[in-house]
């Protein structure tokens, strides 16, 4: 079965997040004819985050040292009514929906290249192949993997990256995110405001006395959603505000966090309001050398395909960072897929046979 078959069929099965069990029969049931030469199981993750399916791993052995391969089985919405389209060798949607292409065709390059493996008997080390589930919310599936499967793997190539195949994500952000309140004091609007305290007004000289968007090159900050107030004609007596911030530097994020908190702290006590937080840091980042193993074969097997060694940064995590912060040797990959988490994405058949094309190449030097 050719990978734009398998993809089409993927793209196809409706999978948000913690909704993934029609994508995990349906590769169950693609592997179904190797079960003599692999070893396919599903976890309890599905239990663990309430959802209704649980991360599937397999399983082949080989000789040498164990490598994997990981790609997320979840997508974001709109994807009840997925139609996938091709146009110049070129996969969208009829715009209706997202397309799926992350990370379904991660899925679709991981069900390939084990079909041909042992299709084509190819040599190759033991291998681990991880599709998890709700990866989309917070890196959950990885979250809750037993992460001992990896044991003595010497990589693990997660397949989920945005950048040219033959991209590298060398480095991602460390995060902090959560809510910032300011608690003003209700009051009559149009009888006696000047008995109230706006906490949106208090909020508001906090707000304008710190740095939003992109702070440097390296970091970035945000208010997304505001809420608060019951009346016209009253007083706003609270305001809730979901904030989120990122640095590729650890002590920069922190430095921004405490700077935005006592801000906050001091504005707040300055205007008779007060002010709570709920600020929580995420998933590590992360930051490879070039100068990494990981990164040297990777290029070997990029130049033995006339590929391009591409190295990137990337603005957000994925299951890499998790994998990476429990001290497991895991980069994230890119496989071009464009205009993710919109109605607007898409891919190219000939990324997706270079993708499949470069996972073989890397298993075959590593089974040297």
């Amino acid at each position: 079965m050719d990978i734009l078959s398998i993809f089409l069929d993927l793209v196809k099965l409706s999978s948000p997040s913690k909704n993934e069990r029609c994508v995990a029969d349906y590769i169950k049931k693609s592997l179904s004819y190797y079960k003599d030469y692999l070893d396919i199981y599903e976890d309890n993750a599905g239990i663990l985050i309430d959802g209704n399916c649980g991360n599937i791993i397999v399983k082949i052995d080989g000789q040498g040292e164990p490598i994997a391969f990981d790609a997320h089985m979840d997508t974001v919405e709109p994807c009840n009514a997925i139609n996938p389209i091709i146009k110049d060798s070129i996969i969208y949607t009829n715009g209706n929906s997202i397309l799926g292409a992350d990370d379904k065709s991660g899925i679709a390059v991981m069900i390939s290249i084990i079909h041909e493996i042992i299709e084509k008997k190819l040599p190759h080390p033991p291998l681990t192949f991880v599709f998890s589930v709700c990866e989309e919310k917070s890196l959950q599936g990885a979250k809750n993997l037993d992460l001992n499967i990896f044991e003595d793997h010497k990589y693990v190539f997660v397949l989920d990256g945005e950048g040219d195949v033959g991209s590298m994500i060398l480095k991602t952000p460390y995060g902090c995110k959560g809510t910032l309140k300011v608690i003003g004091k209700e009051a009559h609007a149009g009888v006696c405001p000047e008995n109230g305290i706006n906490a949106l007004c208090v909020a508001s000289e906090a707000i304008t006395s710190l740095n939003f968007g992109r702070i440097n090159e390296n970091t970035t900050s945000n208010i997304g959603v505001i809420s608060g107030g019951t009346a016209t004609n009253v007083v706003m007596g609270s305001v809730e505000m979901k904030f989120e911030a990122r640095s590729y530097l650890k002590d920069e994020l922190i430095s921004l966090i405490e700077n935005v908190k006592n801000t906050f702290k001091e504005i707040c006590l300055s205007n008779g309001a007060s002010f709570e937080e709920d600020l929580k840091y995420g998933t590590p980042g992360y930051n490879i050398s070039e100068d990494d193993e990981i990164v040297k074969d990777f290029k070997k097997a990029c130049s033995n395909l006339n590929l391009k060694f591409n190295p990137l940064s990337c603005g957000g995590g994925c299951n890499a960072n998790v994998y990476r912060k429990n001290g497991i040797n895991a980069v994230n990959l890119g496989l071009n897929m464009k205009n993710v988490h919109s109605t607007k994405e898409h891919i190219s058949i000939e990324d997706l046979e270079k993708a499949k094309a470069l996972c073989l190449e890397l298993i075959k030097i590593l089974s040297d």
